[in-house]
């Protein structure tokens, strides 16, 4: 996805010259072919984070649009009160880019999971939160978030991300995406780990059980609108995202639910509420946390039988 990602950027800057990028001393390679096109509109801000982030709120009030630009642990957690002071409380366009979202980077240990971050940022106000599914969907997006001119956290995976998509969907920045329609359950989820539920739902259709696919792209703001149609229409309804059991999507929904007056079951799978030791490989760790396709499906069934 982060090749994705700068492709975009890269190919967005050509007509727009207030796109500037922001590295905190990563991105080396990636970026060569946006620094040979515009090397007046790359800063390598080093392993300083918080100070990135104040420079991108800065380039912001003069209007340019600045992305920042590293790790999703370190450009969430060392740089929260700057998120919330210098970009969100002046309403600030700087879009705020963290990859290797969820267990992307598991083998680096629980300091490189970023496994919180949409928990820790969702309360802050005027902040968007955007989780696309694959590459494709992200290509759909960056133009209109680049668009919006919106304090916006991009949470996108590592690289070599399988795409959902045959195509590049037309999306509306905010809006859900049905992806599979289907009856009686419905899964809801965000982020790459969507393409185990889409893997399991092929095998829950030779069994005959035939859920819908939704795309959660935008955690913040939630898309009401479509919440209420999935549950008016759905008695089973599945959360599915590559984040702790606090804070993110299912907890979006939930403050929503707990609001109204619905009476659907609900099953909530993500990575729990402890740290993740010894995960390997990001594979192994979606085993660990049991959020592979094959257990996505075993569960699924144990749902439908209550």
């Amino acid at each position: 996805m982060r090749d994705t990602l700068v492709n975009q950027i890269t190919k967005l800057a050509e007509k727009n010259k207030k796109i500037v990028v922001l590295a905190g001393d990563i991105g080396y390679k990636l970026f060569d072919g946006f620094i040979k096109k515009f090397p007046n509109r790359f800063y390598n801000c080093g392993v300083a984070e918080a100070n990135m982030t104040t420079v991108a709120a800065g380039l912001a009030i003069k209007g340019f649009i600045p992305i920042t630009y590293t790790i999703a642990t370190f450009n969430v957690y060392k740089t929260v009160e700057q998120i919330k002071i210098d970009i969100c409380y002046p309403n600030l366009g700087v879009i705020v880019v963290g990859v290797g979202s969820g267990l992307s980077y598991a083998d680096l240990g629980a300091t490189h999971h970023a496994l919180e971050d949409i928990g820790i940022l969702r309360s802050i106000p005027n902040l968007n939160i955007v989780t696309p599914a694959d590459p494709l969907e992200l290509k759909s997006l960056v133009p209109q978030i680049i668009k919006n001119k919106q304090p916006t956290y991009l949470r996108i995976g590592k690289k070599g991300e399988k795409n959902v998509y045959k195509k590049i969907p037309k999306l509306k920045f905010k809006k859900w995406n049905e992806i599979i329609r289907g009856k009686k359950i419905c899964i809801i989820a965000s982020g790459n780990i969507i393409v185990n539920a889409y893997d399991s739902i092929k095998e829950l259709n030779k069994l005959k059980i035939y859920p819908s696919l939704v795309s959660a792209h935008t955690i913040k703001p939630l898309d009401i609108l479509m919440l209420k149609k999935i549950l008016k229409k759905f008695e089973y309804i599945v959360t599915l995202e590559e984040h702790s059991k606090i804070g993110g999507l299912a907890s979006s929904i939930s403050e929503f639910y707990i609001e109204n007056q619905y009476k659907n079951k609900f099953l909530t799978l993500n990575t729990g509420e402890n740290f993740i030791i010894k995960s390997g490989k990001q594979q192994n760790a979606i085993s660990m946390v049991e959020l592979s396709a094959n257990k996505i499906k075993k569960k699924i069934i144990n749902f439908l039988k209550k």
